[in-house]
């Protein structure tokens, strides 16, 4: 057999025969990676991190690697970390912030900082990114570099990196097995494997970001995110392309729209829904709240409107008015995980630990019912949190649990 035969089929045993579940390397408390094993998440927490966490993150375009690999990375990553307590800006938003600046600015952390409303963040490049096929062995593997800063001061926070892997084959022993395994090596390469790795890297390093901060949810029609859309044309409906231009995150000009179409149709609640929004997202929240008042008075039965106008009092300050908005909002859509979620943050806040827990617990329900795993999870996370504070929560947690269970994918250790 060639040396070089002999190194493929070496990998391919060590690949095939144990790194089904990745180890952790936390290079903080002085743990060291190793050169040959497989399937490592190595990263670093910083102590600038313990002592203040960021409040929200943008995550920047990622460099290297072909384009769609660090598109399609950078979309799944923002989605591991949505249900983490802190605020995310929007990728369309960081893109539409970044192509305004001039191109000296783009690479001034405080000036980027400023320009989105952030206070950290998260850039990084593909280390690798492909697929290779050895007849009876193949692998598809994507890996990441990343790099989490401070925007103010540029203090490194966290970093981290990792290759996630799909190996399929086996090492052949007989004419069969070798059927057996090319047949296994060619399942392997399909796009649903490459979407998976992709998965599982992104979930496997956003589990080492710790999720600190308890914080209310910011948007009531925030969505994963999506590839780029198009603008429809001037001629389009207005709020057709103000809510593509939100989309787009040219928050400006959705506003611009949105007040275009309000002023010449004063009983569109779409459009005052859409102009606090985008006050909201453009951090004029007193302007807001009018907008938020005067669409749940053309349309006080639509949970959404009744959210927004929970969020700019909560924004406010006026708890008690923010509760009372988000009540009607789930009397509106029992299923409205944001209200739950919100009035239980609140609730917290107030001091009303078991009303906190209530509220919790529908959350995670109203979730569960929309197929939202990752809320449902985090809402899980908060509602065991109260359960070490002396409350009787082993129903509810046990409820949740098993409901999360049914979901795919790997479960944390």
């Amino acid at each position: 057999m060639s040396t070089a035969r002999a190194g493929v089929l070496l990998a391919a045993i060590l690949a095939l025969g144990g790194c089904a579940t990745p180890s952790y390397v936390d290079r903080g408390k002085g743990e060291t990676a190793s050169e040959i094993w497989p399937n490592q998440v190595v990263f670093t927490l910083h102590d600038a991190f313990r002592a203040s966490p960021p409040r929200c993150v943008a995550l920047l375009p990622l460099d290297g690697g072909p384009p769609e690999a660090a598109s399609a990375v950078r979309r799944v990553l923002f989605a591991h970390l949505a249900p983490q307590g802190r605020r995310q800006v929007p990728l369309a938003r960081v893109d539409h912030v970044l192509a305004a600046l001039p191109e000296a600015e783009r690479k001034d952390m405080g000036k980027l900082g400023a320009a989105l409303n952030c206070d950290a963040v998260l850039a990084g490049e593909i280390t690798q990114a492909g697929s290779d096929f050895f007849g009876f062995y193949s692998r598809v593997a994507v890996g990441v570099r990343l790099r989490l800063t401070r925007a103010a001061d540029g203090q490194t926070l966290w970093e981290g990196e990792h290759v996630a892997a799909s190996h399929g084959g086996s090492v052949p022993l007989s004419p069969i097995g070798v059927a057996t395994g090319i047949l296994d090596a060619a399942t392997n390469l399909t796009e649903e494997q490459h979407l998976r790795v992709t998965d599982d890297l992104a979930r496997r390093l956003a589990s080492t970001i710790p999720d600190q901060a308890l914080a209310e949810l910011d948007d009531p029609v925030a969505e994963a995110p999506k590839l780029a859309q198009a603008v429809p044309p001037a001629s389009a409906d207005v709020l057709a392309r103000a809510e593509a231009l939100a989309a787009r995150g040219d928050y400006a000009g959705a506003l611009a729209a949105a007040e275009k179409l309000a002023g010449e149709n004063p009983n569109r609640a779409d459009a005052q829904f859409l102009m606090g929004r985008m006050l909201v997202k453009l951090d004029r929240v007193p302007e807001a709240e009018p907008a938020m008042i005067r669409a749940v008075a053309l349309d006080g039965g639509n949970a959404r409107y009744l959210d927004g106008l929970g969020h700019v009092n909560a924004l406010a300050g006026r708890t008690d008015r923010a509760l009372a908005a988000y009540a009607m909002a789930i009397d509106a859509d029992h299923a409205d995980g944001f209200a739950w979620y919100n009035s239980a943050v609140l609730l917290l806040g107030n001091g009303q630990s078991r009303p906190a827990a209530d509220a919790f617990y529908g959350a995670a329900l109203a979730y569960l019912k929309r197929s939202d795993a990752g809320m449902a999870g985090r809402a899980l996370a908060d509602l065991k949190s109260l359960g070490g504070r002396g409350l009787d929560l082993g129903r509810e947690i046990q409820t949740i649990e098993t409901a999360l269970g049914a979901y795919p994918g790997e479960k944390p250790s």
